[in-house]
């Protein structure tokens, strides 16, 4: 399972109805969501999100954003608006090539695939403001663990790194409760949903205190944490800070120009 089964689920989605694999509503299932309706719900959540950054002093405005997990470039288009630059990266090419098709900003957007179970196609502190919202809650926590460690190495000091993550009961790696979870989240899911006549998809989560642990970890400062709610787990959106013993050096490197390896 794992990393290659996204992929292959997204990649289905992206080429099957990729506007309602991003925004699921009953009503838009089948290519019934409205082009304009749909990006305009990225526009305003994005809007949203730079005021929420304005109200905590912190100030990205006209620097490089990375969406992470961007789909079909629903928040990438709409982070434009309001950054000079934009790279949205996602695990399917079918979702990228929509992106791209949907582009509106020119040279100002980039899209990239990466397959890899992390952002080495990014040096450090490439971005100013790295976002993601309704993307790690459906990757493994072992894998999600290390993407949050990748958005504090890719951000530059004093940046910011915004993200969403479902929350629940604390599980160790490599506990028996840890083997519990990985069985019922990324296999007995799967066929319940096969059953239905769905196609499968997961949903995860990793306990609050150890996300803001694998911050701490990787040198963030963790700016506030909000909880959007949720109908069974707890959902929280981290805002972290780089360190300023980091921007001491100085280092303002750009995003790759050799785009992300695939797996």
């Amino acid at each position: 399972m794992g990393l290659g089964f996204i992929r292959d689920t997204y990649q289905r989605w992206g080429a099957e109805d990729p506007f309602y694999a991003v925004l699921t509503r009953h009503n838009r299932a089948g290519n019934r969501w409205d082009p304009e309706e749909f990006f305009a719900h990225g526009r305003a959540e994005i809007a949203g999100v730079m005021d929420y950054l304005d109200s905590l002093g912190i100030d990205v405005r006209g620097g490089s954003a990375l969406d992470f997990g961007c789909g079909v470039g629903r928040l990438s288009q709409a982070l434009a608006d309001h950054m000079g630059e934009v790279v949205g990266v996602d695990i399917a090419e079918s979702m990228v090539d929509a992106a791209r098709a949907h582009n509106r900003h020119g040279e100002r957007v980039r899209y990239l695939v990466n397959t890899r179970p992390d952002l080495s196609c990014f040096r450090d502190a490439s971005f100013d403001l790295v976002y993601s919202n309704i993307t790690l809650q459906h990757i493994p926590p072992r894998y999600a663990r290390v993407y949050i460690r990748e958005f504090l190495r890719v951000v530059r000091p004093h940046g910011c790194a915004l993200f969403q993550m479902r929350s629940g009961p604390r599980i160790e790696p490599g506990t028996l409760r840890a083997l519990f979870y990985r069985m019922n989240r990324e296999h007995l899911r799967h066929v319940l949903q096969r059953l239905k006549g769905r196609l499968p998809y997961e949903i995860h989560f990793i306990a609050r205190e150890q996300v803001e642990e694998i911050v701490a970890r990787a040198g963030g400062t963790l700016a506030d944490v909000v909880e959007l709610g949720g109908r069974r787990r707890r959902n929280y959106r981290y805002c972290v800070v780089g360190s300023p013993k980091e921007a001491a050096s100085g280092h303002r490197a750009g995003p790759s120009p050799d785009g992300p390896a695939h797996g």
